[in-house]
């Protein structure tokens, strides 16, 4: 039953951390994904099978119940929602101090991030946005230049005619909020 939970477990980890690690490796990514999910499944129907040996018919029902709810909730979880929640949450002290420099005008156009969340822009620098009034971290950009995705602080809500520059060849629209003025954009 240890290595089902594991298995599970380790599954969740892989897609809490799919957008800052398998975006740059994304085959690999994808890899890893797909060994956690045989690990999980086939580890869990081990221990299913292995009780029903033992007729241990309540608790083969358990584990398969168990086992079943946690792959639905591993597939149907917002995991981009979760990811980013977390970290703006857990960042938040280092997000609000780049908006306050932003908002009196001290802040130096890409400006270099805090090395306590620089790994959160994939050029470790924080971008001014000044048609949007915001700042922009850049999480992932495709291969070609042409689009993006990441953080940005908006000092007022966006509207239909807020673009952000996600990309030297690309723009995009903030798509949905995540804390405080902090939304995510993605576009190209």
């Amino acid at each position: 039953m240890v290595v089902a939970a594991t298995g599970w477990l380790a599954l969740a980890v892989a897609y809490y951390f799919t957008l800052p690690i398998f975006d740059m490796i994304s085959l690999l990514g994808w890899l890893l994904l797909a060994a956690c999910w045989l690990w999980a499944v086939i580890a869990s129907v081990v221990v299913v099978m292995s009780l029903l040996k033992q007729r241990r018919w309540q608790r083969a029902v358990a584990a398969a119940m168990i086992a079943a709810a946690a792959g639905l909730g591993t597939w149907h979880a917002d995991w981009l929602a979760i990811y980013l929640s977390s970290q703006v949450w857990l960042h938040h002290a280092e997000l609000d101090d780049l908006a306050a420099q932003h908002r009196r005008g001290t802040l130096p156009a890409d400006a270099r991030l805090p090395w306590q969340i620089r790994y959160l822009s994939i050029d470790g620098r924080v971008h001014a946005q000044p048609d949007a009034a915001g700042l922009y971290l850049p999480m992932w950009q495709n291969w070609r230049g042409e689009a993006g995705g990441g953080l940005v602080h908006l000092a007022t809500p966006p509207d239909q005619d807020t673009l952000i520059q996600t990309a030297p060849g690309g723009q995009g629209r903030p798509r949905r909020h995540i804390d405080g003025d902090w939304w995510w954009v993605e576009g190209g």
